[in-house]
């Protein structure tokens, strides 16, 4: 039998209970071995059993869907899935693609019942993770007013380890030269592109073992940690967003400092001055700078000037940047011939303004026809209501369970069909928000280009650069330009717009 083994910790105490990847993949390895399973996949990744969107996960239910094997071994059960309806979705897909599950810790039982019993332990499991993230925070506030550092898992920052006893950091000798020599060259005047560079060629590998980007360089130059001083708190969520200054907490006693304030002020205010001088008045315009791309590679075109008056567009992807060497060999394309072929375009459909006004309101009118305001607004709020009042009957049913009130197969069956609605009403709620979105998107480019055709209309033919910039934003305009070709796109169908017109 051919069988995909998947092994997971969460993110948070990955070694804890004796389930480390290694041990759980050493455990199902010699239980495939017994049973006399092919191990044709092995899947192991660091992601919490809360999430049904896993990238190794996704990669095992694709093999689920191609067939390709017969049967899915995990260490326990909670390793698969910590989430009971995540759980009931999995084994759903396994069984509907002839699949089995089979633990190497736990015997598991594919009868009704025992889908009900893996449903439950997995509404326990999920509570137990609520618990213990609340026990966490508490832990973590415990440490702070202690003026310790709550430190997860994670790599941390460049130039030290973490000690998890003490709960500080420990300068390492290496890197922290590294930290130093870093600053110096920043106070030297040396910008980050330059200093990634430099440690590249040098073969010095980030925290990860990669190569240094220039916003890795400059998350490090901006760091006040290597100076002393450490807070905690400045983001939260693993989306790392930041929050406000007044809530981070300041820990005096956690980080020795690898650098002085002086040679910290310095670096700051070298690359303040590198900013100043790339934020000066450009002393030629490229009207095209964030609407063009690369036909051959998609990257951005940027304008430059050689010779000092011939403008150019060229591709930013011939150029290397710190970590990579160049991507594309596309050849320079002429400014004034690229800009004047795209203003020729955007020119002929401005020079119709009831085509254009019409257009844009059959667009308008399309998307009512898929989005009625009062009364799916009111459908969007009651179906959110309902999708939030899920919860609430899975606990009632559960009580209903432990209060031997009803059968298990009834219960089961209660649960799949509150399933089946829950995924209905959030398909339906997704449909909905997308097409107010799409109706909010075309009622604002109907006052757009009302605004268009009111202000550049009138002077088409002696448009700035900076009119014309605002028509291409109003019609959501974007460019692929090579320098045998153009591809001109914008909200609107533009070949509609001007019907017979052709460009190249």
């Amino acid at each position: 039998m051919k069988a995909a083994i998947y092994c997971r910790v969460s993110t948070e105490g990955q070694e804890q209970d004796g389930t480390s990847l290694q041990t759980q993949l050493e455990a199902c390895l010699k239980y495939c071995q017994v049973k006399g399973y092919e191990v044709k996949y092995q899947y192991s990744e660091a992601w919490s059993g809360l999430s049904l969107e896993r990238p190794r996960l996704a990669e095992l239910r694709e093999a689920v869907r191609s067939q390709a094997i017969e049967a899915v071994v995990v260490y326990s059960l909670d390793r698969f899935s910590r989430d009971p309806v995540h759980g009931v979705i999995l084994m759903q897909e396994l069984e509907k693609n002839e699949v089995a599950l089979e633990a190497a810790t736990e015997t598991v039982d594919n009868s009704e019942v025992g889908k009900l019993v893996f449903y439950i332990k997995g509404y326990a499991a999920k509570l137990d993770a609520e618990r213990r993230r609340d026990a966490t925070g508490r832990g973590k506030r415990a440490l702070l007013k202690n003026g310790k550092m709550p430190q997860g898992t994670g790599v941390g920052i460049y130039g030290y380890k973490w000690d998890s006893t003490s709960k500080k950091r420990i300068p390492l000798a290496h890197e922290s030269k590294v930290v130093k020599h870093m600053f110096e060259m920043a106070a030297d005047g040396k910008s980050c592109f330059g200093i990634a560079r430099t440690l590249n060629d040098n073969s010095v590998p980030s925290k990860t073992g990669k190569k240094w980007e220039a916003r890795t360089v400059n998350r490090v130059l901006h760091n006040k940690a290597y100076t002393g001083i450490t807070y905690f708190g400045r983001t939260t969520g693993k989306d790392h967003k930041k929050t406000n200054e007044d809530t981070w907490h300041v820990l005096t006693d956690v980080t020795p400092a690898i650098i002085s304030q002086e040679l910290f002020e310095q670096a700051q205010s070298a690359l303040a001055k590198l900013r100043g001088l790339h934020s000066g008045k450009a002393k030629h315009e490229y009207p095209l700078t964030g609407f063009a791309v690369c036909g051959k590679c998609g990257s951005p075109l940027i304008g430059s000037c050689l010779r000092g008056n011939y403008r150019y567009y060229h591709c930013r992807g011939t150029y290397p940047t710190a970590s990579r060497a160049k991507i594309c060999d596309a050849h320079y394309i002429r400014a004034d011939w690229l800009e004047e072929v795209v203003w020729d375009k955007v020119k002929s459909v401005l020079s119709q303004p009831e085509l254009l006004l019409a257009e844009v309101g059959k667009q308008v009118e399309n998307e009512k026809a898929h989005y009625s305001t009062g009364a799916m607004d009111k459908e969007i709020k009651e179906l959110s209501r309902r999708l939030k009042g899920y919860a609430g009957q899975e606990r009632r049913l559960m009580n209903v369970l432990r209060m031997d009130l009803a059968t298990p197969d009834i219960v089961l069956d209660e649960m799949n069909l509150m399933k089946r609605e829950r995924e209905a009403d959030q398909v339906r709620l997704n449909g909905l928000i997308q097409a107010k979105e799409n109706l909010a998107k075309a009622l604002e480019m109907q006052e757009s280009i009302k605004e268009l055709c009111a202000k550049v209309v009138p002077c088409l033919d002696n448009c700035s650069n900076a009119e014309k910039k605002d028509a291409y934003t109003y019609l959501d305009l974007k460019v692929s330009a090579t320098p045998e070709g153009v591809s001109i796109k914008g909200y609107l169908d533009l070949n509609v717009l001007t019907t017979g017109q052709t460009w190249a």
